[in-house]
């Protein structure tokens, strides 16, 4: 009998020394988990804190740059010139309200996504086709490159342009786009025009006036000795070849009188591709 009480004191003695051991490790590993889990929580925490900085950060970034698009926005449209700018298919991406208004007479939303083609009533297939002409010879330059072309306005008047074009890269050093500024050259192109016509009116009326100068007396002369020999040679075979005489030298002096009355320049053809002043157009003298 005490030996199996003595037997139970050590069972439970055991027991006892088991619970108190594993209880030591169970509380062991309960610091061990809790302070896996408080580095997690830190962890979890600065990233947490990391990514309300990102998110704040990017958020600055993209205020940013709806300011700096809304800045480039108000800076195009306040820039008199047309401007547009496409991709490297000919895609319109954008363009500035004087472009849209003046020029196609469209929206902007309606323009951007299309291409020239799309808007034939805008840009006619002529002129389309000189623009894409040009596009390429800015691609195959990759530089800067500038032409003269016509352009159909949304008044349907086509007046001159100067088009500068810039290329557009991408990453890779390509062609990634263009964009265009357009110079209105109609009324300086007018005055060049006028100007020129004016100095070659100049030069006409000096010619005429040496012409006429030389003309006159020498007419005068001829006028004079035909009018004798009409006189001597009245009812004579002769006298009808005096009178043909006489209506070439009013012919001759009609056309001195032409000259002196040439006020504009204008031309007609002869001989195949050489022009002559019309004198007639030319002349007030009716």
């Amino acid at each position: 009998m005490a030996i199996l009480s003595w037997l139970m004191l050590l069972l439970l003695a055991g027991l006892l020394a088991s619970g108190a051991w594993g209880y030591r490790h169970y509380c062991r590993k309960l610091k061990t988990l809790e302070k896996s889990l408080l580095e997690v929580e830190q962890k979890l925490s600065a990233k947490d804190e990391q990514y309300r900085h990102h998110a704040a950060r990017w958020e600055s970034s993209e205020d940013r740059l709806r300011s700096y698009l809304k800045l480039m926005d108000t800076l195009i449209n306040t820039i008199p010139n047309p401007i547009y700018f496409k991709d490297a298919q000919g895609v319109y991406l954008g363009c500035n309200k004087v472009f849209a208004k003046q020029i196609l007479g469209l929206t902007r939303d309606r323009i951007i996504g299309a291409r020239p083609e799309d808007l034939p009533e805008q840009i006619p297939p002529d002129l389309a086709a000189v623009y894409q002409e040009e596009e390429l010879r800015m691609v195959e330059k990759a530089e800067f490159h500038t032409f003269e072309a016509p352009v159909l306005c949304a008044d349907n008047q086509r007046r001159d342009f100067l088009f500068s074009l810039a290329p557009v890269p991408d990453q890779q050093e390509g062609f990634d786009g263009s964009v265009a500024v357009l110079s209105d050259l109609t009324d300086k192109n007018r005055a060049a025009q006028d100007r020129i016509r004016k100095e070659k009116l100049e030069g006409v009326l000096e010619t005429a006036g040496a012409v006429c100068h030389e003309f006159n007396q020498p007419l005068q002369t001829l006028s004079g000795y035909t009018e004798i020999m009409a006189m001597q040679l009245a009812g004579r075979e002769a006298y009808a070849f005096i009178e043909k005489l006489t209506t070439q030298i009013e012919r001759m002096r009609d056309i001195t009188e032409h000259l002196q009355g040439i006020t504009r320049y204008e031309t007609t053809e002869y001989a195949g591709n050489t022009k002559i002043i019309d004198l007639y157009k030319a002349s007030e003298k009716e």
